[in-house]
C-alpha cells in the first residue's frame, strides 16, 4: 500500500513539474504528430532559425537555378549563325515557302541596335526575313532600293490591344543590291498619341567588290 501511494505521489510531482513524457496522453500526441501529413515538414521548418538550414537550402535552390539559366541564354545566342555562314547561291532562287522559313537558322546582322533587340532574323539560301514580334508596328516602307522580292507583314491586334502587335519584313540579298526599309510605330507627336513615328531602319547592301553583304538594323 505504502508502495503505491509512493507512485502515486512520484507521479504527481512529475506531472506537475512539466516533465516530458510524464504527462497524460503525450506519447500518443507525439506521435500523431509525426504521422501527419507535412508532420516532419513542419517539424524541420520549425527547427531552421531565421536565415537558418531552410533558407539556405532555398538559396542553393536559386543558385543552382542560375547557371541553367544562363546555359539556356548561351544556347539561345549560340543558335545565332554568322550572315554568311553559308555561300549565297550565284543565281537567284525562288521565295522560300512556309516549310523553308519554318527550318531556316537563326543569322546575326551585321550591326543591330537597341531599337531592334527584340527582333530576330532568319535566313533561307539568299532570302533573309527579319522577324519583330513585339514591337507595335503602324507602317512598314521601302525608303530606296530594289523592290524586286520585298514583302513585308503587319500581325493583327492580339491580347486584346486594338493596334497591330509583330511585323516582318522580307527581301533577297544578292550582289549588287541596296536597300533601306523603314519600320514605324505609333507614339505621342503633332498628330496625337497616334502619330506615325520611326522605330527601326533596316540597311542591306552588296557592293560588286566586297565579299559578303552587310545588313544592319537600328
Amino acid at each position: 500500500m505504502l508502495a503505491l501511494m509512493g507512485a502515486g505521489v512520484a507521479s504527481v510531482l512529475a506531472a506537475a513539474s512539466g516533465a516530458p513524457g510524464a504527462q497524460p496522453g503525450s506519447a500518443p500526441k507525439a506521435a500523431a504528430s509525426a504521422t501527419q501529413p507535412g508532420g516532419a515538414s513542419k517539424t524541420a521548418a520549425g527547427a531552421a532559425q531565421p536565415g537558418g538550414a531552410s533558407k539556405a537550402a532555398a538559396s542553393a535552390t536559386a543558385d543552382a537555378g542560375a547557371p541553367r539559366a544562363a546555359a539556356s541564354a548561351a544556347t539561345d545566342a549560340g543558335d545565332e549563325l554568322p550572315l554568311d555562314a553559308a555561300p549565297f547561291p550565284p543565281e537567284p532562287s525562288k521565295q522560300p515557302t512556309a516549310a523553308e522559313w519554318k527550318a531556316a537558322p537563326r543569322v546575326r546582322l551585321s550591326r543591330a541596335g537597341p531599337a531592334a533587340a527584340g527582333c530576330r532574323a532568319y535566313r533561307a539560301r539568299e532570302w533573309l526575313r527579319i522577324r519583330c514580334p513585339e514591337l507595335t508596328v503602324s507602317a512598314i516602307s521601302l525608303l530606296g532600293g530594289k523592290t524586286e522580292g520585298v514583302a513585308f507583314w503587319i500581325d493583327p491586334p492580339r491580347g486584346g490591344s486594338e493596334l497591330p502587335r509583330g511585323g516582318e519584313v522580307m527581301f533577297p540579298i544578292r550582289r549588287g543590291d541596296r536597300r533601306v526599309i523603314q519600320i514605324l510605330t505609333f507614339g505621342p507627336g503633332y498628330d496625337g498619341p497616334f502619330t506615325l513615328l520611326p522605330a527601326i531602319v533596316i540597311q542591306e547592301q552588296w557592293l560588286e567588290d566586297e565579299p559578303a553583304p552587310t545588313v544592319t538594323a537600328s
